[in-house]
């Protein structure tokens, strides 16, 4: 299993979630179904384009930062 960190920015909010899948793939299924159970980090965060949304992933090492 990797461990994945998908952050969403739509609207004024960001959404932080991390999770595990066996690839890049699974992770987005996973991502979608984990947000729709209400899962994931939201804040309030002021964006320049609020018409727009940013995904971004990245898998995770199990490095600290």
């Amino acid at each position: 299993m990797r461990s994945y960190r998908f952050i969403v920015r739509y609207a004024g909010h960001k959404i932080t979630h991390d999770l595990q899948a066996t690839n890049d793939t699974e992770a987005g299924k996973n991502f979608i179904t984990e947000l729709k159970a209400g899962k994931g980090s939201w804040t309030e965060e002021p964006t320049c384009t609020p018409s727009k949304m940013f995904i971004t992933y990245e898998e995770l090492n199990g490095a600290s930062n």
